[in-house]
């Protein structure tokens, strides 16, 4: 596992030991960042469930200003700390072993508003997918022209809306897909752009 592109790129990446975690492939991180690109330089990026944390130092790499890690498992955090040593980071981001509710919360109390949020829940928790979109989508800490971007396994199913946002593409790789979604005003907005172009 490594970096694909950036400033980073190339340097190698380690995963945490166990099940409870799943190494991104370099397929879907290079399928996220080719729709991403355009929003990554100088954005924030919030990277929960973080693993390795492979995702957010992808985004740092490319340009994201600052990124946010959220993951509970301390291993997986420790692993994440030694990836961004690794990668030679030494600012730019904020790592948390939290709940990510807990801190989701927090992030809202604080001001932090997000360019870009990325989940990528246990899959062996299938509860957890559904009432976490629809904390974040009352949490008001992602920006109106945001993307949130949520990883299942192919067979779960997703509503299409969750509170303000509503899903926009949906991408299957392998054994997962990735839900992509954003504020339904924001959709009503770029359709409204085209229809008048």
């Amino acid at each position: 596992m490594r970096v694909i592109a950036g400033k980073a790129k190339g340097h190698a990446l380690i995963a945490p030991n166990g099940i409870n975690t799943r190494p991104v492939t370099a397929k879907i991180k290079e399928a996220l960042f080719s729709m991403w690109q355009m929003q990554m330089a100088d954005s924030c990026f919030l990277d929960l469930f973080s693993g390795s944390g492979s995702i957010g130092i992808e985004a740092m790499s490319r340009g994201a200003k600052k990124v946010v890690f959220v993951e509970k498992d301390r291993k997986a955090i420790n692993v994440i700390k030694k990836n961004l040593a690794n990668c030679k980071f030494i600012d730019g981001y904020e790592v948390y072993q939290d709940d990510v509710f807990k801190r989701i919360e927090w992030l809202a109390k604080n001001g932090y508003v997000f360019d870009i949020i990325y989940l990528d829940p246990p899959f062996t928790v299938d509860e957890i997918f559904l009432p976490v979109m629809e904390f974040l989508s009352n949490a008001g800490i992602f920006d109106k022209d945001g993307c949130i971007a949520i990883r299942t396994r192919r067979e779960k199913e997703m509503p299409e809306k969750i509170g303000v946002l509503r899903r926009f593409k949906l991408k299957h790789y392998g054994i997962s897909s990735v839900h992509f979604f954003r504020r339904v005003e924001a959709q009503t907005s770029v359709l409204n752009n085209e229809n008048s172009n």
